[in-house]
């Protein structure tokens, strides 16, 4: 059973900084940064909407943070 442990700001936070990272990396905007941290830069995208659509963070398990009201809403 998988529980949400993203808060609503937090997914939306998150969706927005890993698309914008993602189209400024794509679009090449991150200038000179952006031959040394291309992996990265995508990398960091993908996994911050991933845990923005999911409201999942493993990070944050590990951790044992919540940005949740309630730590155990399930997803629906």
């Amino acid at each position: 059973m998988v529980f949400n442990n993203v808060g609503s700001t937090d997914r939306i936070i998150r969706a927005l900084a890993g698309g914008s990272l993602a189209v400024f990396e794509l679009t090449g905007n991150l200038g000179n940064f952006e031959q040394y941290l291309h992996f990265f830069a995508i990398g960091m995208a993908v996994w911050l909407l991933g845990t923005g659509m999911t409201g999942n963070c493993p990070t944050y398990t590990l951790m044992g943070v919540s940005t949740c009201s309630n730590m155990f809403d399930e997803e629906e």
